[in-house]
């Protein structure tokens, strides 16, 4: 059996390109512009002339002065005025100005010695004696006062005591006087080399004695030496921090020990 096939070809102008065209676009009307409105030409009125400006000379003033008491100028402090005694820290002593003298001190008011001892010194000759940390306290001087902390970060002194009418003297350990206390004693009942004792005396009394560790600061000891002679002078400073350490002085120099 013989089938045969029929082919029949389509002409295409262009075969690499499809023939799916767009619309053409639609045809518009020509555009518009609406004339802009009238505007009146806008008119400054003329400057007014007005008088020059006449310039005084400065008043003329003094010379400003320097001075180490700002206190009558100075307004009035009250950042004290809420501070208990009982809650005066170095650094509130410190205040503005800083303190007069701080460091670390072996602090004592020698005792009354008993009868025996006072009428027998031949028979009680014996010194009475201390271990220098065992009185180790901090002292901070301001306001004519010397003030007594266990430690520089308590938050208020033990007591204070005045040093107006007390004399400093330096002690000779070789030769030390008869009613003070030797601290950590050595060889002989005679103090350590590296400390210094310095005596408060009022008159033939001593008031209390401090003792300095001088191994680390050599000149500590003389440093409060000089420092309680010149309180006279310095207690005539009226500045806000000097008269509120005064103030707390006299606060806590009620709560100093009884000899």
């Amino acid at each position: 059996i013989i089938v045969f096939w029929r082919i029949n070809y389509i002409p295409i102008s262009n075969p690499g390109v499809a023939m799916d065209l767009a619309a053409p676009a639609p045809r518009t009307a020509a555009a518009t512009a609406t004339a802009a409105p009238f505007v009146e030409a806008a008119v400054a009125e003329a400057a007014v002339p007005r008088k020059s400006p006449v310039v005084e000379p400065a008043q003329s003033v003094g010379p400003a002065i320097t001075t180490d008491d700002a206190t009558p100028t100075a307004p009035c402090d009250n950042s004290n005025e809420t501070i208990s005694p009982n809650r005066v820290s170095v650094n509130a002593l410190r205040g503005t100005t800083g303190s007069d003298f701080e460091s670390q001190a072996a602090v004592l008011r020698p005792a009354k010695k008993d009868f025996l001892k006072k009428y027998l010194p031949l028979f009680f000759d014996e010194r009475d004696f201390v271990s220098y940390g065992e009185v180790l306290r901090y002292v901070v001087i301001k306001g004519g006062h010397c003030f007594v902390f266990t430690e520089e970060t308590d938050t208020s002194p033990l007591y204070a005591f005045h040093l107006n009418g007390l004399t400093p003297k330096m002690e000779d350990p070789s030769k030390p006087e008869g009613k003070s206390i030797t601290i950590s004693p050595s060889f002989k009942n005679i103090s350590k080399g590296d400390l210094t004792t310095v005596l408060l005396k009022e008159g033939k009394k001593i008031i209390f004695q401090i003792t300095f560790n001088t191994k680390e600061n050599p000149d500590v000891a003389k440093r409060f030496f000089s420092t309680v002679q010149g309180q006279c002078a310095s207690s005539k400073n009226k500045s806000s921090s000097i008269v509120y350490a005064k103030l707390i002085g006299e606060e806590k120099g009620k709560q100093q020990p009884t000899p």
